[in-house]
């Protein structure tokens, strides 16, 4: 469960990550054209883009809250998995191992490889995962939640 868990983040960081290039990199011109088109897909498209710094800001919120859940099923598995070694860390060289083993599995898999790839094929990524993007975009009212947040500090 905990491994899945593990994976599941990593495709969400990958996703978010991904989705952030793609819309800065796609071809706009390009994506014009499609959101003239008359279709689902070219209203989506259109929601979208009419926003653009809320698109960002909900692909850098979903991405972060990614890895902090990430981070603590990693941590937890990294743990037990240093302790069946013979070796006896301190704790601070124990979470120094767990830093830097979950960080290099965070920057390969669902940083550094997501976004060349999204960057790559920016136009063709950006309509495939035009739904999902959407729906996280849609269902992140962040602004409305940091102003009851700040009305009840």
């Amino acid at each position: 469960m905990e491994i899945s868990i593990i994976l599941l983040c990593l495709l969400f960081c990958a996703f978010f990550s991904g989705m952030e290039i793609a819309f800065i990199s796609s071809n706009k011109i390009y994506l014009e054209i499609e959101k003239k088109q008359n279709n689902f897909l070219s209203q989506t498209l259109t929601k979208l883009t009419e926003k653009p710094s809320k698109f960002i800001a909900a692909m850098l919120i979903g991405n972060n809250i990614a890895l902090v859940v990430y981070g603590f099923f990693m941590g937890d598995l990294l743990m037990s998995w240093i302790a069946t070694l013979s070796y006896h860390f301190s704790d601070l060289s124990n979470l120094l191992l767990q830093t830097v083993i979950s960080t290099f599995i965070v920057l390969i898999t669902a940083e550094f490889l997501p976004k060349v790839f999204f960057q790559i094929y920016a136009n063709g990524f950006i309509k495939f995962f035009a739904v999902p993007a959407y729906f996280f975009t849609r269902n992140s009212n962040f602004s409305e939640c940091l102003a009851i947040f700040r009305s009840k500090s």
